[in-house]
């Protein structure tokens, strides 16, 4: 009875050993690049995200910035630029929240932007760069105006200030839709340069079965994401079906490739009926009910956090996400869940927290969150 009670024993430790192995990053090195090969569930658990509000800005209490939609960039400082891609325009306010005036005009002139072209606006050391279409202007600190040129390359997000993420797409005769990540390279001064990050075909667009028509969603539609990490010097892509994050550096050169052991989740007539229930109210428009892909993406958005961490939202439901925290080195740390309450699909972090977009009654605001419970990412 000893002897099968030391067996028993003995069974036990090599299982409680196997399955801390199991839960453990695993490094391998797969055609010449290093991948770190998690496991579904994070080496330290899953914790729900505590967050504070710190600040709002609601720009319907400035008589001349009301904007519908808004997005934003933020520096360090806490200085912020809302602006509307569509109608070319943005706004400054300072860290306390105060309105500093109006950042650029539409138009056609030096420093002026047109309407429907992808305006943007940066932070960067050296001063505020603004993007729209195929062109590029630079102000100083104040907002002042200094310098603008064309660009082969449209801006997608800004990474430094000689170097931006850009995207575009192209036909073959068959048919088939190739598009292509880049990291372009600038400067007002001299030549622009693109280097390839990442491609990959049919993607960006759910087509009709007959090839006549398509259309996009964020929870279904095969597509590319990419982000840049200025401070590692890093750019993270891939292919948003799959759970699998390529890192390179500038050059486009592979530094390794972060897999993670997962499987999409379904999306069941019912849920496709309601993400889009507005397709079920169009005659037109139902065939887009039956070409729905039968599992939502992997891979939701990805975005770089403070100190070389990494967060991934990965779908985890219809319209439904939780965060998952990697470590500089690729290892599955966290799964976040995001408070009920504050809206992250719109997000930005900084060393203390984070700054989204959220409704208030029937217009929009910014908003910004301090996190308590990530001491070692985020700072107090």
């Amino acid at each position: 009875m000893k002897q099968i009670a030391t067996w028993a024993f003995v069974l036990l430790i090599i299982g409680v050993i196997t399955s801390t192995a199991q839960e453990k990053a695993e490094f391998k090195t797969i055609d010449g690049i290093p991948h770190i090969l998690n496991p579904a569930k994070p080496l330290k658990g899953t914790i729900k995200l505590e967050v504070e509000r710190t600040r709002t800005i609601n720009p319907y209490e400035q008589p001349d910035v009301g904007m519908k939609y808004i997005s934003f960039s933020r520096d360090e400082v806490g200085s912020v630029i809302l602006f509307d891609s569509n109608r070319a325009e943005g706004h400054r306010f300072g860290s306390e929240g105060e309105y500093l005036g109006l950042l650029t005009r539409q138009g056609q002139g030096p420093g002026e932007f047109s309407q429907m072209q992808g305006y943007r606006a940066y932070f960067a050391d050296s001063g505020i760069w603004i993007f729209g279409g195929r062109k590029v202007a630079f102000l100083d600190r104040g907002g002042k105006f200094l310098r603008e040129k064309k660009l082969n390359n449209s801006c997608e997000s800004f990474v430094d200030s000689s170097r931006f993420l850009s995207r575009s797409s192209d036909w073959t005769e068959e048919r088939v839709r190739i598009e292509t990540v880049m990291l372009v390279l600038f400067s007002l001064d001299g030549e622009e340069s693109a280097v390839e990050l990442y491609r990959s075909t049919n993607v960006g667009m759910i087509r009709h079965p007959s090839g006549q028509g398509a259309f996009a969603d964020q929870w279904g539609t095969p597509r590319i994401f990419v982000a840049a990490d200025a401070a590692l010097k890093r750019v993270y892509c891939g292919l948003n079906t799959e759970y699998k994050i390529w890192i390179k550096d500038y050059s486009g050169k592979d530094l390794f490739v972060i897999q993670k052991d997962h499987k999409n989740v379904g999306a069941s007539r019912a849920d496709v009926k309601r993400i889009m229930s507005w397709a079920i109210k169009d005659e037109s428009s139902k065939w887009m009910l039956d070409a729905y892909p039968d599992r939502f993406v992997a891979v939701l958005k990805i975005a770089p956090l403070p100190n070389g961490y990494l967060a991934v939202f990965r779908v985890s439901g219809p319209e439904m996400f939780e965060i998952d925290v990697f470590s500089p080195k690729g290892e599955y740390l966290y799964a976040l869940i995001p408070p009920p309450d504050v809206k992250m699909n719109s997000i930005s972090f900084f060393s203390t927290g984070f700054a989204t977009v959220e409704e208030a009654e029937d217009y929009n605001v910014y908003r910004e969150y301090r996190i308590n419970n990530l001491p070692e990412i985020f700072d107090k």
